[in-house]
């Protein structure tokens, strides 16, 4: 399986690196063009989080009910078109027009659920980091990459390129990707609810999570290439000067922070201190006089960025039942959307009114708001996982699962034929559950 997490992580990666490769550079070039003004450049860099919150929930409700693969393949043709109208737009209007486009493709949600939908529980979470791992390197390489490319040819040829990667990541879907196992919930006609993705409060925060980290970035990507250029001075091309440097311990840490929180399920912390920094990060914003200051504000803000990359998707992943995993997925890309989206808008609404020193107070007590709030976040029960063939078992005594205490999650992999328990291992032991399913080991002979 690592083979198929790892295509699926690369389809993912050029998807983001596709949308990252602009982004250093799109308030800039937003700001070039004809009828821009600060609201349409706010537009402009989150208007494809509106489309994506749009789109994404059902995206994901329709992959649990129809299957990811073909919805994974819509999304990446229509997210081609819209780069290619960003390419060919002659004025602010349209370049908005065609970043709401790039977002209808809204294929983040089915992914994660397809690499969901691959790996054990008990491996999904290192599925989970490769992926997040993917997103922040192809993000490093992009915010590297685009500046250099965008300053000396033009923004309009990273869109180009864009599009381009998106067409090459359909090809390598649709002739390397096989489609993913069936799953369906163990107990029969007593599908998990809707409702339960809203009242479960462990997947709340995460939503809460993740919007907020949509936000923060969104506005972080507006300000800290005007504010370089314009305030400070800087060309265009100059920009990695700033990029480097951040993404260079931005990954260091997101390291660290995916070996404490997976390995030592220390995930709560993680998030906690990732969002710290990134306080410290707005409230330094306000008061940089200098470049330096500035410089080291948007090293800290990548720090904490990268620091909750890896963990965010797993996390979710850890709290959703199997049966509902492309409708949770959905809802927290969703958030995230919903986030990037009114950061631009609203950034750029702030911007327009006021100063940057104005925007990083609004930011910093956010960002603290934030913080208080993660305070009280558990981190995941570590359970105990049980994998048993379904022609070995009595299958009438399947329902009578969610009886027992200390059952978290059960459901059936009807490609493999297998049954697949999550339970919690202070509360009920694999023994106790084997004997109630009256579980017959397979014959080994031969």
């Amino acid at each position: 399986m690592k083979k198929i997490v790892a295509s699926l992580s690369f389809i993912v990666a050029l998807r983001f690196f596709g949308l990252f490769l602009v982004m250093p550079l799109l308030s800039v070039y937003a700001a070039g063009l004809e009828g821009s003004n600060s609201f349409l450049i706010g537009l402009a860099v989150g208007g494809y989080a509106f489309s994506q919150l749009l789109f994404q929930l059902p995206f994901g409700v329709l992959s649990d009910k129809i299957g990811r693969k073909s919805l994974v393949a819509i999304g990446l043709l229509i997210f081609a078109v819209g780069s290619v109208v960003c390419a060919v737009a002659t004025d602010a209007y349209m370049l908005v027009i065609g970043r709401f486009l790039q977002g209808a493709g809204a294929i983040s949600s089915v992914v994660t659920a397809m690499i969901a939908d691959f790996t054990t529980e008990e491996k999904r979470s290192k599925a989970m980091a490769m992926m997040g791992g993917a997103i922040a390197m192809s993000f490093a390489a992009a915010i590297l990459v685009g500046p250099y490319i965008g300053g000396h040819y033009g923004v309009d040829k990273l869109f180009v390129i864009t599009a381009l990667l998106s067409l090459a990541a359909l090809f390598y879907l649709l002739f390397f990707i096989p489609e993913p196992p069936r799953i369906h919930h163990a107990y029969e006609g007593e599908a998990p609810r809707f409702i339960e993705l809203i009242t479960d409060a462990n997947l709340r925060k995460m939503y809460v999570n993740m919007f907020l980290h949509g936000f923060l970035l969104t506005v972080a990507f507006m300000i800290i290439p005007l504010e370089l250029t314009t305030k400070f001075g800087w060309a265009k091309n100059e920009l990695y000067m700033v990029y480097l440097p951040a993404l260079f311990f931005g990954f260091v840490f997101m390291v660290v922070a995916a070996i404490m929180g997976e390995k030592y399920n220390k995930i709560k912390q993680i998030f906690v201190a990732s969002i710290f920094i990134n306080t410290v990060s707005f409230f330094l914003f306000g008061l940089a006089s200098s470049s330096a200051v500035f410089v080291v504000a948007s090293i800290l803000f990548f720090i904490g960025f990268n620091m909750l990359e890896p963990l965010l998707q797993s996390t979710v992943s850890k709290y959703a039942k199997a049966s509902q995993r492309g409708a949770a997925l959905g809802l927290f890309t969703t958030s995230q959307y919903l986030g990037v989206f009114l950061g631009g808008a609203i950034g750029g609404a702030i911007l327009h009114f006021m100063d940057l020193k104005s925007l990083s107070l609004v930011l910093t007590f956010v960002s603290f708001l934030w913080l208080i709030y993660m305070l009280k976040m558990q981190n995941p029960i570590k359970a105990g996982f049980l994998y048993l063939d379904i022609p070995m078992l009595d299958e009438k005594q399947i329902a009578g699962l969610k009886e027992i205490k200390g059952i978290i999650d059960a459901y059936i992999n009807k490609t493999e034929n297998v049954l697949v328990v999550k339970y919690q291992k202070e509360v009920v032991s694999e023994e106790y559950l084997k004997g109630f399913l009256k579980y017959s080991e397979p014959d080994k002979e031969g």
